[in-house]
């Protein structure tokens, strides 16, 4: 399971790279994307990349670029389908959403008809 800024990651990762075999990040790329949300350090990036090599979504290499440092990140099998895991999981946890208030409005019911059942008797 995907920390929550591993998934973050992980979803700039996957626009930059699909459709392609292979692409190359800058860092800065990266933790500018993931502003917005969430304060990254590029030793906290590295970590996250690493992670992400080790969970088998992408296949990393890092490299220099005029000087700057890059990532050339191709997707795995498991990167290719991450978009349709994140959908899956929003579609599991609604389901299950659902399912707990059904069967919480079920149980408060059932106890209504017994408390009803109980008065008239």
């Amino acid at each position: 399971m995907l920390t929550l800024k591993e998934k973050y990651v992980m979803e700039y990762v996957y626009q930059k790279c699909q459709g392609k075999k292979s692409c190359l990040i800058s860092p800065r790329e990266i933790i500018s994307f993931v502003a917005d949300k969430y304060v990254l350090y590029p030793d906290e990036l590295e970590k996250i990349m690493t992670n992400l090599s080790y969970d088998n979504y992408i296949e990393l290499f890092k490299s220099d670029k005029k000087g700057s440092p890059v990532f050339c990140v191709s997707l795995k099998i498991k990167g290719e389908g991450f978009h349709r895991e994140l959908t899956n999981n929003k579609r599991n946890l609604w389901y299950q959403i659902v399912t707990k208030v059904g069967l919480a409005l079920l149980v408060g019911v059932i106890g209504l008809v017994f408390a009803l059942i109980k008065i008239k008797f």
